[in-house]
């Protein structure tokens, strides 16, 4: 097991609590009644993100080969920037419909 450097470990910490918070907030019964809107998909992107980067920062302290804590980042880009294509889509959706 690899040296862990307290960065590391803060990192670990709060991407975990990121991921729970939009894990908890994606099951709240006021977000689950407005599924499809904003808060919605800003709670889903949340959780990912939180999963992704827990995962990154988990790989990273184990010692596991670089390349693989960076596939994960590479995923939460895409997580990222579907999540904000979709948003800004139905936005503009919205906009026309008014």
């Amino acid at each position: 097991m690899a040296t862990m450097s307290p960065e590391q470990v803060v990192t670990l910490v709060l991407s975990i609590f990121c991921g729970v918070l939009g894990v908890f907030l994606v099951t709240h019964k006021g977000v689950r009644a407005m599924k499809g809107g904003l808060l919605h998909r800003i709670s889903v992107g949340l959780a990912a993100i939180g999963i992704v980067l827990s995962l990154n920062a988990g790989s990273k302290l184990v010692g596991v080969d670089p390349s693989i804590a960076d596939v994960f980042l590479i995923v939460a880009l895409v997580v990222l920037f579907y999540i904000g294509y979709s948003t800004w889509l139905s936005a503009h959706q919205l906009a026309e419909q008014a």
